[in-house]
């Protein structure tokens, strides 16, 4: 299994494909920033997400439209997610949504939390487009490698979770977001099923709130840039039974 692990991470670190690990695209993370944090094994979900076009790439963005996005993920297991993501495209803001951007993703944790140590996770957002600066069908629009830390801290039962990334985007007109990335966020011990949070992308400032209801609806909502609204839904079931993502640290 540990060779397994080592493998898939190389593999990772070696592809020129998309990846991010954000809950947008089906990857357990932040608003825009991912995280080590991972779902529990089994866990499969499909969802949708309103995106606003500030949080949107350059080539997408600059056209000034709002789109949509839905997904398909699964954990097979504990330190493997995969997603495949659909988003919807148009040509300009006063067309139809004719065109579709398809990629996978994935997020792999070589390392699990300890007591004096972080987290970590490795990832990559649409495998299996080639790097370029051009926008079209192939476009890689969302490509990037990330490294990721989290470590949670503990108050009364309060979690307090702090988030470290590095992202390199491949494309320049995500240029913007190449760096580093971080982020806090807070779950109370009176509603363990809620994450407030506050993250850097490397350009703004994002805050949101997600919540996970009747242990298979979890919603999000955030402001981007502390002002233009975003936000999805989705659906988690876990297949093997289980479905602790969200109290996994939690001490008891």
């Amino acid at each position: 299994m540990k060779r397994l692990k080592i493998i898939i991470c190389l593999l990772l670190c070696l592809c020129c494909g998309k990846l991010t690990a954000q809950e947008y695209a089906g990857i357990t993370g932040m608003v825009h920033v991912p995280t080590a944090e991972m779902a529990s094994a089994g866990e499969a979900r499909i969802g949708a997400y309103f995106l606003n076009w500030h949080s949107l790439p350059e080539q997408i963005g600059k056209n000034e439209y709002h789109t949509f996005n839905h997904f398909l993920a699964l954990t097979p297991f504990s330190w493997l997610e995969l997603s495949y993501v659909c988003t919807l495209l148009k040509r300009n803001k006063d067309a139809d949504f004719n065109m579709k951007d398809r990629s996978f993703s994935a997020k792999v944790r070589p390392l699990k939390e300890g007591k004096w140590w972080p987290s970590v996770a490795v990832g990559m957002q649409d495998i299996g487009h080639s790097p370029s600066n051009d926008a079209g069908a192939d476009a890689a629009y969302f490509q990037n490698i990330f490294l990721a830390l989290t470590k949670h801290l503990y108050w009364k039962r309060h979690e307090f979770g702090i988030h470290l990334a590095y992202r390199y985007y491949t494309s320049d007109y995500n240029a913007k977001w190449r760096g580093i990335a971080g982020g806090v966020s807070y779950r109370p011990a009176f509603a363990r099923n809620l994450r407030a949070m506050v993250e850097y992308t490397g350009n703004n400032v994002n805050i949101g709130v997600d919540c996970q209801l009747w242990r298979h609806l979890f919603l999000q909502a955030s402001l981007l840039d502390g002002k233009y609204p975003s936000g999805g839904v989705s659906f988690k079931i876990n297949l093997l039974g289980g479905n602790k993502q969200w109290k996994e640290h939690l001490p008891q």
